[in-house]
């Protein structure tokens, strides 16, 4: 008899989660798929792109999962745990060995008058930006030239903020804290991403909160008003404060949940038949709320269901601790910080810390040091020495017994960054899949002698896309062809 699988959610992590089971070629396995959307997979990831009229969404379309029974538009709506089924809206009920959960995460909207409704979905005029329907609404209303106000200056909004002024809309960011990117960057690093925002356009209001919108009689927005009492004119309110787990399907069925669903190292719920991955799911390191570590959860359970189903037993991947970088993907406005600081910079034997600030310039690095090692890194405005800063940091490679000379090359200007070339084999070029520069090189040798062909192998590049440039120079160094692609190019791959 098959062995069943159901898989509730058909996200980025769900639909990875499919491919690696698929790459274990099993038999005997039924999978059928619960997908509360209409459309097909797609890389949420470049939603931004889509505001900026730079991707569509066959573009950002995920290849068909094979061998499966797909059910689109489809919501799970109960979990039996007893009879081992799970329910969806149509009335049908879908029995299982084994179920995967892979719901993901919600925007947080924030209990507003005027702003949500009963039932916690958005008025009109107000916003989120999670799903393809959210990004083609935002766009259709960046392309009419909508004044915006995006809440929250997180690396959401600040993204979302960079794509709807490139897309010709007045953008104003609303901000709680004292400086954007706060909860990660420092209040210096967070003031020179300001003064880029406001070179791009942006307005960035800090230090105040949405206290209500102000509508027309037939119901359309037309203002957002401040907790200091001022009131900005706008046509659309974009919400980007945060995500919370769904975990409502879960909790319905009594499973373990505390902030996400609880699992193990396996991604096993406190039930032996179901798993969570993803957003939804808190495993023992937290719930870190990226596509990476969702990915890997992906990549682990499908090899500890392989074993289970087959019986079959090698080596095993287990989760990794989280890398600790975090980066922002804006349209010329980089920012990445990785790594920890100290609280005291002056108390005995903490790390070394020196930063350097380029106000002109829009630029700022600050870095720590400690036993010859960089344990923290804060970039902003220097895509190359925020490479550099991560190569090091990754490999954990001995800096100069003065740490200035970190900051050499920001000083220097035209100094020669590091090229991908001459990086070392488990130098890490693609964060999203966590490629290294030796599978790449492994992957060329096998006869990948494009991008493309590169991206197919080894999914570098199929993420953020944000390497595809590093990608594409470590293919033409290794002796092959290869042109960046456009957003609107980029392969994805299962």
């Amino acid at each position: 008899m098959s062995h069943r699988i159901v898989v509730v959610g058909h996200g980025m992590v769900g639909h990875r989660f499919l491919a690696d089971l698929a790459s274990h070629r099993l038999d005997d396995v039924e999978v059928t798929v619960l997908g509360e959307e209409g459309h097909a997979a797609y890389n949420r990831i470049l939603l931004p792109d889509v505001i900026m009229g730079r991707a569509d969404l066959p573009g950002l379309t995920l290849p068909e999962s094979r061998d499966v029974r797909m059910l689109r538009a489809r919501k799970a709506t109960g979990v039996d745990r007893r009879n081992r089924v799970v329910l969806d809206s149509m009335g049908e009920e879908h029995r299982f060995d084994t179920l995967v959960l892979a719901t993901g995460a919600e925007p947080v909207f924030p209990t507003v008058d005027g702003m949500v409704r009963a039932d916690g979905t958005p008025m009109p005029g107000v916003a989120a930006l999670r799903t393809w329907d959210d990004a083609d609404r935002v766009r259709s209303a960046a392309a009419a030239g909508a004044r915006v106000v995006v809440m929250g200056g997180g690396v959401l909004g600040i993204e979302a903020a960079v794509a709807l002024a490139e897309a010709g809309s007045d953008a104003t960011i609303v901000h709680r804290g004292s400086a954007p990117l706060d909860r990660q960057f420092d209040p210096a690093s967070g003031a020179v991403v300001r003064a880029g925002l406001t070179d791009r356009g942006i307005t960035t209001l800090v230090d105040v909160r949405v206290a209500g919108v102000e509508r027309r009689r037939d119901g359309a927005l037309t203002s957002v008003r401040l907790t200091s009492g001022k009131h900005i004119p706008a046509d659309l309110l974009l919400v980007a404060i945060g995500v919370r787990p769904r975990t409502r399907l879960a909790e319905a069925a009594d499973l373990w949940v505390r902030n996400g669903i609880l699992v193990s190292d396996t991604c096993r719920t406190d039930d032996p038949a179901i798993y969570a991955i993803g957003d939804c799911a808190r495993t023992p390191r937290g719930c870190p709320g990226l596509v990476g570590p969702g990915w890997e959860q992906a990549r682990v359970l499908a090899h500890h269901l392989a074993e289970k189903i087959s019986g079959r037993s090698g080596p095993r991947p287990v989760l990794g601790a989280d890398s600790g970088v975090f980066r922002v993907k804006a349209e010329g406005l980089e920012a990445v910080t990785m790594g920890e600081f100290p609280a005291d910079e002056f108390a005995p034997g903490a790390p070394r810390v020196l930063s350097l600030t380029d106000p002109v310039g829009r630029r700022r690095v600050r870095v720590a040091v400690a036993d010859g090692l960089l344990v923290g890194a804060t970039c902003v405005g220097d895509p190359q020495v925020a490479a550099d800063l991560t190569v090091a940091f990754d490999s954990r490679t001995p800096v100069p017994d003065d740490p200035a000379a970190l900051l050499a090359r920001p000083l220097a200007g035209a100094a020669p960054a590091t090229s991908v070339a001459d990086l070392p084999d488990a130098a890490i070029v693609c964060r999203c899949n966590a490629v290294t520069k030796a599978a790449i090189t492994d992957a060329v040798k096998a006869g990948a002698d494009t991008p493309e062909a590169v991206a197919t192998a080894t999914r570098a590049s199929t993420g953020c896309g944000s390497c595809t440039s590093d990608v594409c120079s470590l293919v033409a160094a290794l002796g092959a062809a290869g042109t960046p692609r456009t957003s609107l190019e980029r392969v994805t791959v299962a």
